[in-house]
């Protein structure tokens, strides 16, 4: 996977040099050749067995020439990461009906059908308890999803979205506090939007969804699947190496030839020491990652995704202020890494969620 990223990033800049606007779908072909999207499937399902880790460096190497297609990307490369983990249901029954679900969706993978993320909701500000989109369960069997979302990652080019939403116990035995649901993205009761005018991360094309009694395809996993098995973190990991990825690229951009300024060098020294400490620290915990990996390592993967998006930011836009006035345009590459980088930490999900959760539930115990 790393491998082929390498040959494919200097492809992925040019193009989003050339046109930042549009939706980067010669990219995401490009990603799905190599089998990037599936790379942490097993062997036998066409992956690599790539680890949380080697994802995490995937996203960040995409990130430095496209951070917009590493946040398209980091969405069904983190359920592939999700959907490899070797867990149990809650009885035999689920067990297999996941292990046969994996299969599907790794063939869909296969076929280049793009699985994308369609969870946030206005006024939810990233919360689970707050998600208002509800999937009942009709006579025939299926659930159908009602509900309004917004920042559906590619919009209109996915083929199938995963979404959360709530479940009355009586409809779902064992039922979290919210379930997630696959959803063909073009069926009968999904409505994609054109409503997308983001500030950064211009051509994620991030539009809004209604979901109005739309039939779901399958459930995730089993019952309380989110509680059980804890995949967030895998995403919390990804998401944090974009705004680290821009801080690169940025950090390359001005410091490629060294400046003659003694000053200016001793600067971008230290940054270079910033970058390559935000990159340990995130590196290091998502070695980490595991299914149900308990309440202190999730603790530590909030930390650090709160952390470092905050910290890879501010460093952005401290790069940006030294890159003096050749990079002051809309359409420096420098300027649009500070604008996706700026978008990423304020939307996935929101730092200021992170923060408020982390004062809610400081204890030392949790510090590992």
């Amino acid at each position: 996977m790393l491998a082929s990223l390498a040959d494919l990033l200097p492809r992925f800049a040019e193009r989003e040099a050339s046109d930042p606007e549009s939706y980067p779908g010669e990219n995401v072909a490009d990603l799905y050749a190599a089998a990037i999207p599936g790379a942490p499937f097993p062997r036998r399902l066409g992956g690599e067995a790539a680890t949380c880790r080697q994802a995490t460096e995937a996203i960040e190497a995409i990130a430095t020439a496209s951070p917009s297609l590493a946040l398209l990307a980091s969405m069904p490369l983190g359920l592939a990461g999700v959907l490899a983990l070797d867990v149990e249901g809650p009885d035999a029954s689920w067990t297999a009906g996941h292990n046969q679900a994996v299969e599907r969706v790794a063939g869909d993978y296969r076929e280049a059908n793009f699985y994308a993320a369609c969870n946030s909701e206005r006024g939810a500000g990233g919360s689970l308890e707050a998600i208002k989109t509800v999937a009942s369960r009709e006579s025939s069997g299926v659930f159908v999803l009602t509900g309004e979302k917004i920042l559906a990652s590619s919009g209109d080019n996915a083929a199938v979205f995963f979404s959360t939403a709530k479940v009355q116990p009586e409809d779902l035995t064992g039922a979290g506090v919210v379930e997630i649901f696959f959803v063909d993205a073009h069926a009968q009761g999904v409505s994609i939007l054109d409503d997308w005018n983001g500030f950064g991360m211009r051509s994620t094309e991030s539009q809004s969804v209604r979901y109005e009694a739309a039939p779901a395809t399958a459930l995730m996993g089993f019952p309380n699947y989110l509680e059980v098995v804890q995949p967030v973190q895998y995403w919390f990991c990804l998401f944090a190496a974009i705004p680290l990825g821009c801080a690169k690229s940025i950090l390359h951009a001005i410091g490629t030839p060294a400046p003659q300024s003694p000053a200016l060098r001793l600067r971008l020294s230290e940054a270079q020491m910033r970058y390559e400490a935000l990159r340990a620290y995130l590196l290091e915990t998502a070695d980490g990652f595991r299914a149900s990996a308990g309440e202190a390592y999730g603790a530590r993967v909030l930390r650090m995704k709160t952390y470092v998006t905050q910290e890879a930011t501010k460093l952005c836009a401290e790069l940006f202020a030294l890159s003096g006035g050749r990079h002051y345009s809309r359409s420096s590459p420098v300027a649009r890494a500070l604008a996706d980088a700026f978008a990423g930490t304020a939307l996935r999900p929101p730092l200021a969620l992170g923060l408020d959760t982390l004062v809610e539930h400081f204890s030392l115990d949790q510090c590992e």
